[in-house]
């Protein structure tokens, strides 16, 4: 057995909307991913949010068009569409979902 956490962290409110994306920070582990998501989008543009090692960060792009923010300016994470979200998620054992 996997000493790897392998949970999928999906946070769905904005940095600023209560403590949500400190909790999920708090505890991830080595391989496990962050998804942001909804208002949670907002997180990948903070010039100062690190992950711990081993932890992969994505962003889903749809929801960060549909806030009309810039992809470009996407900081530390990896932009995915819906079918890499299904990737992701089947990856994973479990899934936590920060709201």
């Amino acid at each position: 057995m996997s000493s790897r956490s392998e949970t999928l962290h999906c946070l769905v409110r904005a940095p600023r909307d209560g403590e949500a994306l400190a909790l999920a920070l708090s505890v991830l582990a080595a391989g496990d991913a962050l998804l942001l998501l909804q208002d949670g989008v907002r997180a990948a543009f903070l010039d100062d949010l690190a992950l711990p090692d081993g932890v992969e960060g994505c962003v889903l792009i749809s929801d960060v068009l549909r806030r009309g923010l810039d992809p470009r300016h996407i900081r530390g994470f990896v932009a995915i569409d819906e079918s890499g979200f299904v990737a992701l998620a089947a990856r994973m054992r479990r899934q936590v979902c920060w709201a």
